[in-house]
């Protein structure tokens, strides 16, 4: 299991402590949400709530071990880079571990100047879960729908940071996730009430999201629509639902939800002096 986007050999640079960076300006951030929606038109994605999550072990014989489906690793963070291989608007924020003969690093690909906030030195827990979704698949010829999370959580097993690079959604409401990854939250999607392209058989959606133990109080149960980010309380701490993409299919077929779920402090910004 590599990193996404043939970052491979950056990693492998930083891990002889070479770090990268570019000084590309800042492109504009895109469409403006705020507008489409005031058209009735959904906002088919939200760039700045997308999170890449990649990883990398050497040896690479030690990244083969994965149970079944799951991959997990929990380590001391001895070096964390923030704000590194930057390309046009996104960069890296690092968690590197040595444990032994193996050396590695889970990457979180943020868009500038989101960074994720200081955690050297502190022992985390990480668990990425990849499958073929059980739901109706796409046409013949296109990529299979995955269902897949990640979770970054502290040595006392409590949620950091939820990365869902693609969750099925179901014409029944529901938003599928990996069994048994994210116990503390249940998912379900409604219709946004706008409108995506025009003959489109997709719906645009928003997220309701709530703890599964949930009692009524604020932030126990919010909606989350792409394009604003909203806030839940989970076993007494805040989070940060941020909604990348959100749809159903009226046909029958998987749609797609992508989004995180975030510690309220977990994300910070870096300094104008660092983007470059």
């Amino acid at each position: 299991m590599g990193w996404a986007r043939g970052a491979v050999g950056l990693f492998l640079a930083s891990l002889t402590g070479c770090q990268v960076k570019c000084s590309e300006p800042i492109p504009d951030a895109g469409r403006d949400l705020a507008a489409l929606q005031r058209e009735g038109r959904c906002a088919d994605v939200w760039r700045a709530a997308q999170v890449d999550v990649a990883f990398k072990e050497v040896p690479e014989d030690a990244a083969q071990q994965r149970a079944g489906t799951r991959l997990e690793r929990r380590f001391t963070i001895a070096r964390q880079l923030r704000g590194a291989y930057r390309h046009e608007d996104r960069w890296a924020s690092v968690l590197e571990y040595d444990a032994g003969r193996v050396r590695g690093g889970v990457s979180y690909t943020l868009q500038v100047p989101d960074v994720l906030a200081d955690l050297e030195g502190r022992v985390v827990q990480w668990t990425s879960h990849r499958e073929s979704a059980p739901c109706p698949t796409k046409e013949d010829g296109e990529l299979p729908v995955l269902l897949s999370g990640d979770t970054l959580r502290d040595a006392q097993g409590r949620l950091l940071l939820l990365t869902v690079p693609n969750a099925p959604t179901t014409t029944a409401g529901d938003v599928l996730l990996p069994e048994g990854l994210v116990p503390e939250l249940r998912v379900r999607w409604e219709d946004a009430g706008c409108e995506l392209a025009e003959g489109s058989h997709e719906l645009g959606a928003q997220l309701q999201v709530r703890a599964a133990k949930h009692t009524p109080g604020p932030g126990s149960l919010v909606a989350a629509p792409v394009g604003a980010p909203a806030r839940l309380t989970l076993d007494g701490v805040r989070y940060v639902v941020r909604v990348a993409r959100a749809t159903a299919d009226m046909r029958g077929r998987c749609g797609q939800a992508v989004f995180s779920v975030m510690r309220e402090d977990l994300l910070e910004q870096a300094p104008p002096a660092s983007w470059k």
